[in-house]
């Protein structure tokens, strides 16, 4: 889906450190050259985390006092000093993962957040929270009223349930009351972060990919309107031509709502005593080696399972749910040519049954 659109910002990125390759480099060089906002606050936050880290548990064990004004002052100083010469090895590799987190995040915030955030751990301090938080700084009202809202309740840790029930809430208050071209306006990061290099203001968008934002902020009726597009032939769109048809859809529609939140939901997808027999995917010998291979690790039986699985959903909505669980297993990049693939044999499956 954004597969070509991600290679051209990796090529810009790469284009720019010609003769470091995996040498080492500084983070000031890094923010002095022409890369997407958000790539350098992503590096500049993880720097910053790995100075406080390391200062905290030195602080810990001094007898002197370090809170002092003005050794504060002089530590201000110094930290500056020490973030910008900050020497980051393997960038090539690093410069991947950051490109490939930003995109999944663009395009799915709250589901990127709630995944990051308890990958390991089911509950989280809201301290180790907001410290994750810095790390991205796109669409960042859904984070204040988050922060603002722990300050008020004084919160100290929040379950992973929790955490995704107040994120949904916070966007769906923020949403509701915007007109179409201000809903536009706030997918303007991603239309930013993939113009970075192309330097137009009149950018073009997958249509695909704008529909993932919707599904991932649960605004599901202005999903069909995409969807015409999509079966017109229409694969791109500006944000222009978005805000128009979002607010005509507001116009006919009403405010922008976004559906409850189903956290209840649970399927086994590794439950492989379940009969396979009942499959009837269109999936070609071919793109089942390569599905097997790319995204379950080689692992048949992993791949034969969700299947099954997926045979047994009601609706596309739970099928993807069911899906985005397996990238998230196997570390799948969900805009690969394989996941786009299998994806949309799956969804055009779904949507048939209609």
């Amino acid at each position: 889906m954004l597969e070509r659109e991600t290679e051209n910002i990796l090529k810009g990125i790469k284009q720019l450190f010609p003769n470091k390759g995996t040498d080492v480099i500084c983070l000031k060089d890094i923010l002095a050259v022409d890369i997407p906002d958000p790539i350098k606050y992503y590096f500049k936050a993880e720097v910053e985390a790995l100075l406080r880290n390391e200062q905290n548990k030195f602080t810990k064990e001094s007898r002197f006092n370090h809170h002092h004004p003005g050794i504060r002052s002089l530590q201000q100083q110094i930290d500056s000093i020490l973030i910008l010469n900050f020497k980051f090895n393997n960038m090539e590799h690093r410069i991947d993962e950051a490109v490939h987190l930003m995109i999944n995040y663009l395009v799915r915030p709250q589901w990127t957040l709630s995944n990051i955030i308890f990958e390991k751990d089911k509950t989280i301090s809201t301290q180790n929270l907001m410290e994750i938080f810095r790390y991205f700084a796109p669409y960042n009202y859904s984070k204040e009223i988050v922060i603002r809202y722990f300050s008020e309740k004084q919160i100290e840790s929040i379950t992973e349930k929790e955490f995704r029930t107040l994120l949904w809430k916070a966007d769906s208050e923020y949403i509701k009351r915007k007109s179409g071209y201000e809903l536009a306006e706030i997918i303007s990061p991603i239309f930013d972060f993939f113009n970075h290099y192309i330097k137009s203001g009149n950018y073009l968008l997958p249509i695909k990919a704008i529909i993932k934002f919707f599904e991932d902020k649960g605004l599901n009726l202005v999903i069909p309107r995409l969807e015409g597009e999509v079966a017109q032939g229409k694969s791109e769109i500006s944000k222009k031509e978005l805000g128009d048809i979002l607010e005509d859809s507001r116009h006919t529609l009403g405010s922008f709502q976004a559906d409850n939140l189903n956290l209840d939901q649970s399927d086994n997808i590794d439950d492989t005593d379940r009969s396979i027999s009942k499959i009837e995917f269109d999936i070609s010998e071919s793109d089942k080696r390569k599905f097997v291979k790319k995204i379950f690790s080689h692992n048949e039986k992993a791949y034969l399972s969700l299947l099954n699985t997926l045979t047994k959903q009601t609706s596309w909505k739970q099928a993807s749910k069911l899906i985005d669980e397996i990238f998230i297993k196997h570390e799948v990049y969900p805009y690969s040519s394989e996941a786009t693939k299998f994806i949309e044999i799956i969804s055009e499956q779904f949507h048939l049954k209609k």
